[in-house]
């Protein structure tokens, strides 16, 4: 019987070698994974919500794969939102999978430029979601 963690592994491998999707035979059981991948920009129109990176930015990322919370009732009432002055450690989102809530927390003291994931966007491992400007010692 596969449990959440082996899942987490195949769609990481998934990932990392760009397959979009797999389904999974165990015994009587079949799973299926599907890798949302961000469609290619054709030229046509950029998103206007795209932020413009720069150096002094760092990406705060998603450590595993899921839907994104950027607010929720117990933990996080108030969504982040750019220009919200952040400190190390607070809790800026959740990503879910079935039951289980990881959190994603500021690296580093500063400043959100940019919100790069959208509320109940799937994300995957490695994907930035959050632009953060760090404060100046």
């Amino acid at each position: 019987m596969m449990n959440l963690s082996d899942i987490r592994t195949y769609a990481r491998q998934l990932h990392l070698r760009g397959i979009e999707s797999v389904e999974i035979q165990a015994g009587e059981r079949l799973i299926s994974i599907r890798i949302d991948v961000p469609a290619s920009s054709g030229g046509a129109s950029a998103s206007p919500a795209a932020p413009i990176r720069e150096a002094a930015f760092i990406d705060v990322r998603s450590a595993t794969l899921g839907r994104l919370l950027r607010s929720q009732a117990d933990r996080l009432p108030v969504p982040i939102e750019p220009g919200d002055e952040v400190i190390q450690g607070q809790l800026l989102a959740l990503v879910v999978l079935d039951e289980s809530l990881e959190p994603v927390h500021a690296p580093v003291d500063g400043a959100i430029g940019a919100v790069l994931a959208a509320e109940g966007q799937i994300v995957d491992y490695g994907m930035p979601l959050f632009q953060l400007k760090p404060r100046q010692r």
